[in-house]
């Protein structure tokens, strides 16, 4: 699943892993090496107030992350499924949330 998202460094497709509602959405990111394709992280897609779309990223607290970006902020993963993570997140445009039971609740 995925779609069309014009942002301000242009045109990009984004891959859909968890519609998370309210114009917003996650993919997952993972760390490349050893062990292989371990889960890190996520990009949040969401629909700004003018009608463009925005992306974020949030790095999980895992092992893997913790040791190849020592001193990253990190989120707390609560909840695998439904996904839920702490603390809430604010992207550099001012969108503020939480994501909790795989949903997006603004702040």
């Amino acid at each position: 699943m995925g779609f069309q998202v014009q942002t301000e460094s242009g045109e990009h497709h984004v891959k859909v892993d968890l519609d998370l509602g309210d114009d917003h959405s996650l993919q997952f990111t993972t760390w490349y090496g050893d062990p292989a394709e371990a889960l890190g992280g996520a990009i949040v897609t969401h629909k700004k107030a003018d009608g463009t779309w925005c992306q974020g990223a949030v790095t999980f607290d895992v092992p893997i992350s913790r040791e190849k970006a020592p001193g990253r902020p990190t989120w707390r993963v609560e909840s695998w499924d439904p996904l839920t993570l702490a603390p809430s997140l604010l992207c550099h445009c001012g969108d503020h949330g939480h994501i909790r039971g795989g949903r997006w609740e603004r702040a």
